[in-house]
């Protein structure tokens, strides 16, 4: 990975995209593409579309989802405790002592998240199933009114975490779901600025995945792509206790995944393989056989059909403030793409 795309990455990664409140990722994003796109548009529901045109009939629509799980404040009490609802699927026992960012009119509040202590719990269970309504996030106040003063009713809140390189290639941080699917798509884009294209390209940072997944669904119903390749993160199984016979074999730094299952297109997928082959591009195979848990649920049946595909790039710790994932798998899934793009020309046949 260079300089240029790393920095892109890691300020994609630190900017606040809780879903529903991506501007900032998408402030990113649009800085990042705005020398080697054709167009760059936004909508109602605030994805980013960006485009390269090309010559021919086919429209290649490649979307990741620009927003990370986070909360909202639903309530304040008399001690100036936080409560919240969340914004997308937690693990709420992994919560407790977690520092975390409270975005309130341009500013951050640091916040840590709190639960009973263990100490105050005798005669109960010892590791109680908690509930999102058992934890409160303390800002450091004694009222309600000194809450008031920094944050409001409404307000968002992210993980508080470091970027770190764990090593040459393993990157540790937040959001890596799925600000890593965006940056494939825009990294495409920058890989085959300069290239003649038969097929219209499509860079998409959609929107609300983790809640609605509504940015999908309405970017796909404006473009109307003949083929959308879904980049989102996946489970890893490379860790200890890991089932395979339940979760297949995926790890990290072994290359990106692609899905095979109903909702995803044999000769998208088949032109994919055949080209890793071609490339020397490692990939590992995941089945989805119904619906895949991504951007490609809202999108393959928008209007007459889209030919889906869903690649992955392996997460360990997903949903975690530690997310991680091999830079090596980021790399190999926009040379894979862009070999796609840059093979696709009006001869292509679809149809099932």
């Amino acid at each position: 990975m260079n300089d240029k795309n790393k920095k892109y990455l890691f300020d994609l990664l630190q900017a606040p995209s809780p879903s529903g409140y991506e501007a900032p990722a998408q402030a990113v994003t649009k800085a990042y593409l705005k020398n080697c796109a054709d167009e760059i548009s936004s909508d109602l529901n605030g994805n980013l579309i960006a485009v390269k045109k090309g010559s021919g009939k086919h429209k290649i629509m490649v979307v990741g989802h620009a927003d990370e799980i986070g909360f909202i404040i639903n309530y304040i009490d008399e001690q100036g405790y936080l409560y919240v609802k969340t914004l997308g699927g937690f693990d709420v026992n992994l919560l407790p002592g977690l520092r975390v960012d409270v975005h309130h009119e341009g500013k951050v509040v640091r916040g840590i998240i709190g639960k009973k202590p263990i100490h105050m719990m005798r005669g109960g269970d010892d590791n109680p199933k908690l509930k999102i309504e058992d934890l409160w996030i303390d800002i450091g106040v004694t009222s309600k009114e000194e809450a008031l003063k920094k944050v409001a009713i409404g307000d968002t809140i992210t993980y508080s975490s470091q970027i770190e390189m764990l090593s040459e290639d393993f990157v540790v941080s937040k959001a890596t779901d799925n600000k890593v699917g965006v940056y494939v798509a825009a990294a495409v884009m920058q890989e085959i600025a300069k290239a003649k294209l038969k097929a219209s390209y499509y860079a998409v940072a959609s929107v609300g995945e983790e809640t609605t997944m509504k940015g999908a669904g309405t970017s796909a119903y404006r473009i109307q792509p003949d083929i959308a390749i879904v980049v989102d993160v996946t489970f890893t199984s490379d860790i200890p206790g890991s089932d395979k016979r339940i979760f297949g074999e995926v790890s990290l730094a072994k290359g990106p995944t692609l899905s095979l299952g109903a909702a995803l297109h044999p000769a998208v997928n088949q032109k994919l393989l055949n080209l890793a082959k071609k490339h020397d591009i490692p990939v590992q195979i995941e089945i989805a056989p119904s619906r895949t848990g991504t951007d490609a649920d809202a999108i393959h049946g928008q209007r007459t059909g889209t030919a889906t595909a869903v690649i992955g790039i392996p997460n360990r710790y997903m949903h975690s403030p530690n997310e991680v994932i091999a830079l090596s798998d980021l790399d190999k899934a926009v040379k894979l793409i862009s070999e796609f793009v840059k093979s696709v020309d009006d001869r292509f046949i679809l149809e099932r």
